[in-house]
């Protein structure tokens, strides 16, 4: 295994044990996450950690499984299928909304140079996971 390819599995290991620290690390120190569904992007280590950290609230179990990995030269693309529970907030007092499970595939693309991860672009259906949660 290659070294950028332990990097890709280091990476859901740490996304799958909540680790948003574990996960930041294993990015250069400017890195950068871009969420093209929803037109995000975040740079460096305190926001990549950030938006870690926010994802694991909002879906407390989230659990990512790896599909298939397609290498062309320093880029790898991994298409995952993520599961969860996403529980609503009350939108009123004495209001208790039901859980909603989430099952979403996408595409992670990596950014290496000089083996060192520089970035990671993350492909889903908006349209589909707010179908799941609302």
């Amino acid at each position: 295994m290659s070294d950028i390819d332990r990097i890709v599995s280091a990476f859901y290991s740490a996304y799958n044990a909540h680790d948003a620290d574990a996960a930041t690390r294993l990015y250069a120190s400017e890195g950068w996450h871009e969420e093209v569904a929803m037109g995000g992007l975040r740079s460096g280590h305190a926001a990549l950690r950030a938006g870690l950290e926010g994802l694991f609230r909002m879906l407390s179990d989230v659990h990512w499984q790896e599909r298939q990995r397609i290498r062309s030269t320093e880029s790898i693309l991994v298409s995952y299928e993520m599961t969860g529970t996403f529980t609503p907030k009350p939108k009123e007092k004495g209001d208790d909304p039901a859980p909603r499970s989430i099952r979403l595939p996408g595409v992670h693309v990596f950014e290496f140079s000089d083996g060192t991860l520089q970035g990671t672009r993350d492909y889903w259906d908006k349209s589909l996971f707010l179908s799941q949660i609302t």
